[in-house]
């Protein structure tokens, strides 16, 4: 009996770009402002049996190195060739394509344009066996979750509004940006989203703004205002100083951008130097990498937990069906907070500090492709 073909016969890329609604300030940066647009790059991925699927790219040259100009033409003239006809279950050749073409190096080698291919394959599978991507990934161990609001301020001292927005909008967790106001501004900072939280839920993530002193002292002060998580405090690899920060925080570590392949973690775990696992989507490549990602993590103990880089709703299902897999939650996936999702005929998220797992085959969501073509961008020369 002849199987039906399932090989990708084409990739398109599209360049939009969106509104923030608010400021959004971290260790490197403004990442984005309501005075400019924000691009998100979007692949869609047809087979040869007509399957179709949609994976999105995120520039954040504040956090990493790929820009909307190398992301788009990483894509375009260099992964697109390097992955046509081959079959949309074949993750493990799929990647290899994609690491023939763009090389690992120190990092994955261009993971935000990469992950963009291997979610749309996801999401082209899924449509192609009637399935959705959880079921991909092994398994649905929740349906719901709690969202993060992030306070991000330019002034360590005003956090109470960005607060009262939040708890307004029906959030209960918080994750708190720090990392840009020196070691007293910050712990200021802390100090009033603690008094206006009251009790609800609390994280910090330093984004690589520390040194290993000032991280031990921060730690010791964060868990006296009942702080949950002290994401990435230091920059680089780090396995010396991540060590010792380990051993004495009374505050658990979580470790994100210098998390970059399962290998990495492995160091990290055999040096006693990591507490959290973050995974992310995009960091490590897409789906396929971060479930190997967090099926290590879980087979070292470690606890788990899910950020993003402020995506569309399109990225927020990808995260979704990830964080189902491996009963994460609450979610850093705080792109319903800045953006708007106008290309998707159904949201994702609909208000709130709540959102739950799309139902339907893939990812669960439907892109209105004449949008995403009338509104695409060229690259400025």
């Amino acid at each position: 009996m002849k199987s039906t073909p399932m090989k990708i016969a084409s990739v398109d890329v599209f360049l939009l770009g969106f509104s923030f609604k608010s400021v959004f300030v971290l260790a490197g940066g403004v990442a984005g402002d309501p005075g400019t647009l924000s691009h998100r790059v979007l692949v869609k991925i047809t087979s040869d049996c007509g399957a179709v699927g949609w994976g999105e790219a995120t520039p954040t040259p504040r956090w990493t190195y790929e820009t909307s100009e190398t992301i788009v033409s990483t894509l375009r003239r260099y992964l697109a060739p390097a992955v046509i006809g081959i079959e949309l279950w074949n993750f493990d050749a799929l990647h290899r394509a994609m690491e023939r073409a763009i090389q690992p190096g120190v990092t994955t080698g261009s993971p935000l344009a990469k992950s963009a291919i291997d979610v749309a394959a996801h999401d082209a599978l899924g449509h192609a066996l009637g399935v959705p991507v959880y079921q991909l990934l092994g398994g649905c161990r929740r349906t719901s979750f709690d969202l993060m609001w992030m306070i991000s301020v330019a002034r360590p001292d005003a956090p109470e509004a960005d607060v009262a927005a939040g708890l307004d909008a029906g959030y209960r967790h918080f994750d708190v940006k720090i990392g840009m106001h020196g070691e007293a501004g910050d712990l200021g900072l802390v100090t009033q989203t603690r008094q206006a939280l009251g009790d609800h839920w609390m994280q910090v993530d330093a984004n690589r703004g520390y040194r290993i002193d000032a991280a031990l002292r921060q730690s010791r002060r964060f868990a006296e205002l009942g702080v949950a998580l002290f994401e990435q405090p230091l920059n680089g690899f780090n396995l010396a100083a991540y060590r010792r920060l380990c051993a004495a925080s009374p505050v658990g570590i979580g470790i994100d951008e210098s998390l970059r392949s399962v290998a990495d973690l492995l160091e990290y775990a055999r040096a006693d130097a990591i507490g959290t696992v973050v995974a992310k989507v995009q960091r490590n490549a897409g789906l396929y990498r971060s479930r190997q990602l967090c099926d290590a993590a879980e087979a070292a103990g470690l606890e788990l937990s899910l950020s993003g880089l402020t995506e569309t709703d399109l990225g927020l299902a990808a995260g979704l069906h990830l964080a189902a897999a491996f009963d994460i939650n609450p979610l850093a996936l705080n792109g319903p907070q800045y953006i708007d999702t106008p290309f998707l005929r159904k949201r994702v998220w609909r208000g709130g500090g709540q959102v739950q797992l799309p139902d339907g085959p893939g990812l669960g969501v439907s892109v209105d492709e004449a949008w995403v073509r009338d509104h695409a961008l060229e690259l400025a020369p």
